[in-house]
This record gives C-alpha cells, structure tokens and sequence, in this order.
C-alpha cells in the first residue's frame, strides 16, 4: 500500500494513466470514424452508380430488342480459340457490364426476361427463335449512344440528392462530366455509358466529417464521459490522499502537544504533593494551602482537557444525546463569566455583557455553556493583556444570536472556514505563546450543528475576531 507521506510520484502516474485511457480512446474512435467514412464510401458510390443506371434505363425502348414476348432471350459474351476448340472465360469489359446490367435489369421489369454476361470479345445468342434476334440487339447496343447525351448533370444530382435525402445521408456532393479513360481497375466514383461515344460521370463528396462525427456520437460521448470520470475520480483521490496527509501531521503534532501539556498538570501536582511530605508544609498552613490550591488548578486544567478531547470524540461518533430544557442565554453567558473572573482579572481584561430582546431558547446546558466557556476562553487567550471582549445575545422572531468579539491577533481570511475542523491551528511560525490543540472551535461546532444552528467568523488579522452563532429558539 502506498504510504501517505510518499505520495510525490502519484500525480504523474495519475496523469500517466489518463494519458493511456485517452489515447485508447482517441484510437478507438480513429477506427470507429474509418470504418464509417468506408462504409459512406461504399454506400454513396453504390447508389451514385444506381442513379446512373436508372436514368439511362427510363429513357431505353426495348420494343425493336424484344420482339416477340414468348420467348426467353439470354447473351452469352466469350473468347473462343478455334485451333483447340476450347473456350476461356475472360472478364468482360466494364462499359458492356454497365450496359447488360441495365438491360437485364429493365428487361425484368418488362417481362421477366433475363440476359446473362459470361465473357468478351464474341456474342453468342440462343434461344427457341434465333432468327433475326442477332441483329436487332447489334442495332440496339450500337443506336443507344445517342441516348447519353440526354442524361443531363443537373438531373443526375437532383435524382441522386433525392436517393440521399431517402436514406438520411445529409453530405454535400458534386457530380460533373469527365474524359473517360480506360483504367484496368475500375474507379468507383466513376460511371461510364456508351460504347462509341463512352461519357464518363464522375461522383466527388464534399465535407462529410460532421456526417461521420453525428454517426459515431454515442462512441464519442462514452469516450468523454470515461476520460472525464478517470480525471475526477483521480482527482479526488489526490485531494483525499492530501487531506489524509495533512491531517496525519496535524494529529501527531496534537499528540505531541497534549503529551506535554498532559505531562505538565502531572508534574506540577507530583512536585507540590513531594514538597508537603519533605518539607513539613503541615505546620505551615498558608504554604500547605498554596500548594493544594496548585494541585487543585492543575488537576482542573488536566479534567477540562480530557473532557474536551472525550466530548469532541463522542460527538464524532455520534453516540451522544442532547437533552433539551428551557434555558435563558443571559444566565448562561453570566454562570461562564462568573467562573472564569479570576481568569479575566489576571490578564486585566474587561467583560461587556449586552443583551436585546427575548433571549430563551430550548437547549443542551451542559454543551451550550462549553461552547460560550470555549469561545470566551480563545478571546482570553489570543488577545494581550488588558484586552476588551464584548457578548450580545440578541433575542429574535424564533431565532437568537449570540456574538462574542475580541481585540486579539485576529485570523487570517484563508483560514475561517479551516479553524472549524478537528485538529486545525492558525500557522503562527515558531510563536507559541498560546497553547491549543486544535479541539475547542471544532467541539464549538458540532455542538451548534447538532443544534440544528450556524456559527461563523469575521475576523481581520490583527484587529480581534468576531463569532456569531445563530441558535433555533426551539427544538425541530
């Protein structure tokens, strides 16, 4: 498994690996596009030739071919050699295909007839009634060059564009006339008519990219949705992996800083209990009193740390209740102020205790006085001596507010969202004149969230730091 703190390599095997399944992609759908620019090949030259030859077979009279109906009339096209006897069947040439196809095909629609290509150079005919068929058919093969010319472009394009239209192929395309040329491998763009005076039609398609990217969309949409899915879901991999990593360090300088400020309450009321067993501080009470007034703050120090980290671990895991009772916020900023008097009078801070309108509410006691006693106590703390700190609780339609304000150091804008989570202290340097954990604003906001309320901060760096905190008078 790969380790936290050696993450450094993971974003170019991230990147790597998108790099790989875009590439893919973009193969996948380079095959996906040829295969259909082949297939629109194909299709449009098919029914370009089709155009041709249904334009050419409308305008051919079979009366002089056909004769009498009764019959059935087949061609046979082959090279003889009369020195051996035998026969070869050679492929035939392309303008006689062109012509046999269109003859069989609208001799069928006639009557059903049919007229069968097998070879070049040599006609054979055979049927019940030969006489005279040969030479109509001549007469027939060799009057039809004068039809071509009838078989205008602007005809063949608006048949051909109707062809197109029916099969949902939207393309441009161009049709024009061109020299024909005898090719040994036919051009299937290309279509010739006639035999004396052969005219050539030459198919030439224009822009079909945005034809062949409507075809393969659905590919091209599952390739996006893929790449960009692999892209997020890396993504917040990374950024997982980063909190995980910061807040790894986080813990283990939290673990660091309890351990001494566990073992510093530990100490301090080992030594005083030390000093009444060996210097006989029994028979001096004033001195036996200092030292158990010592131990006493001490271990009160040591109790509200404890309290504080099981608190904020039992509400992580959600295995706590609050227990709802009528409470007045005036008597609970006053019960926390009294208590910490000593506390204010020692750094010589002044208390400014407002209040407006009706300010009772249904709540936690308990949990809503170590909210006020965690707020008032960082106001205490991050300010110098002689600080002033001011509370108003604000009683409105089912609301109440309660603000404390102070004249500390302040918070820098990036971190007011950041000072709410678990374990998280304001960057100062090597400074550490106030000693925190990171627990109490985090504690202070689950708190107020389990109460279904809102608590934010304005605060410039330097010039103090105001909390709101938005309370629902009664429970939902």
């Amino acid at each position: 498994m790969l380790k936290i703190k050696n993450i450094k390599w993971l974003p170019i095997l991230m990147v790597l690996s998108i790099m790989a399944i875009a590439g893919f992609q973009l193969y996948w759908l380079k095959k996906a596009y040829q295969r259909e620019e082949r297939n629109l090949d194909m299709r449009t030259n098919f029914m370009f030739r089709e155009t041709i030859f249904d334009l050419q077979g409308t305008k051919l009279k079979l009366d002089k071919l056909m004769g009498d109906s009764s019959t059935s009339t087949k061609v046979f096209i082959q090279k003889e050699f009369p020195e051996n006897g035998l026969k070869e069947r050679k492929k035939p040439d392309q303008k006689i295909v062109n012509m046999v196809d269109i003859l069989t095909k609208k001799v069928k629609d006639a009557d059903g007839r049919a007229i069968i290509i097998r070879g070049s150079d040599t006609m054979h005919f055979s049927n019940k009634s030969f006489s005279g068929r040969r030479n109509r058919l001549m007469q027939f093969l060799f009057d039809i060059d004068s039809i071509q010319d009838s078989i205008r472009v602007k005809e063949v394009q608006v048949t051909y564009g109707k062809k197109l239209h029916d099969q949902n192929i939207n393309v441009p395309f161009s049709v024009k006339r061109v020299p024909t040329v005898e090719r040994e491998n036919p051009v299937f763009n290309e279509v010739t008519l006639g035999f004396s005076n052969p005219i050539t039609y030459q198919l030439s398609l224009g822009n079909t990219v945005p034809f062949l990217l409507k075809r393969i969309s659905v590919p091209i949409l599952f390739s996006v949705f893929l790449v960009a899915f692999t892209i997020l879901s890396f993504s917040l991999l990374y950024r997982n992996l980063l909190r995980q990593r910061r807040l790894a360090d986080i813990k283990n300088e939290f673990i660091s800083n309890i351990t001494h400020e566990l073992k510093t309450p530990i100490a301090t009321v080992s030594v005083a209990i030390e000093a009444l067993r060996s210097f006989n501080a029994s028979i001096d009470p004033q001195r036996s009193k200092e030292y158990l007034d010592i131990s006493a703050n001490e271990l009160l120090r040591l109790s509200l740390l404890v309290d504080k980290v099981l608190k904020l671990s039992m509400f992580e895991k959600k295995e706590i209740e609050l227990r709802y009772e009528p409470l007045d916020m005036k008597e609970l900023v006053e019960e926390v102020t009294s208590s910490m008097r000593l506390q204010f009078e020692k750094k010589g801070a002044q208390i400014k205790v407002t209040t407006e309108g009706d300010t009772t509410l249904e709540g936690d006691r308990l949990h809503l006085v170590s909210v006020i006693f965690n707020l008032l106590d960082n106001a205490l703390k991050y300010s110098t001596d002689n600080a002033e700190i001011d509370i108003a609780a604000k009683g409105m339609d089912n609301k109440l507010q309660l603000m404390i304000a102070d004249s500390g150091i302040g918070i820098p804008g990036e971190y007011h969202n950041k000072i709410f989570e678990k374990f998280f202290r304001v960057p100062t340097g090597n400074l550490h004149n106030a000693k925190g954990y990171g627990l109490g604003l985090s504690y202070v906001s689950h708190v107020i969230k389990k109460h279904e309320g809102t608590i934010r901060v304005e605060s410039v760096e330097g010039d103090g730091s105001k909390f709101f905190i938005t309370l629902p008078k009664h429970k939902a």
